[in-house]
């Protein structure tokens, strides 16, 4: 019985999870966010600690901050949608991961919420990968 419940339990963070990224994706879903992402790509590699990933803003996100946006919009819709509905799960999870570690590794150092949460999502993301949870409430039943 306790088993059955945890699979519960890890479906649950899972739907969670991608209820998550779904709401964070819908603010992004207008022109402010893409004309505005350039701005916050610079402030942000201007004041992250982290040269190798300031490097890695200033000469490649910078540059492409359009293409960006589009990417972020696209890694989250696929995470959100994907990890509700429990399809693909571990390929959500992953994408969900690179989304996450990213985040972090731009805006860590802005506060603690930022290293907390990003962290944490981080980690309840590598528990969906490893206990299968779309398999319970989820269309990876199905497959």
């Amino acid at each position: 019985m306790a088993a059955k419940n945890s699979n519960i339990w890890n479906a649950l963070l899972r739907i969670y999870t991608g209820l998550f990224f779904l709401y964070a994706v819908h603010f992004k879903l207008n022109p402010v966010f893409f004309a505005g992402l350039q701005n916050k790509l610079i402030y942000y590699a201007n004041h992250d600690p982290l040269w190798f990933y300031g490097i890695f803003l200033n000469r490649v996100a910078v540059p492409n901050a359009f293409l960006f946006a589009i990417l972020i919009v696209m890694g989250e819709l696929f995470a959100g949608i994907f990890l509700t509905a429990g399809f693909i799960t571990r390929a959500a999870a992953i994408a969900a991961i690179f989304l996450n570690l990213n985040y972090l590794l731009a805006m860590y150092w802005i506060s603690p919420s930022q290293l907390g949460i990003n962290l944490t999502f981080i980690v309840c993301e590598l528990v969906i990968i490893f206990t299968n949870s779309g398999k319970t409430l989820g269309l990876d039943t199905l497959f």
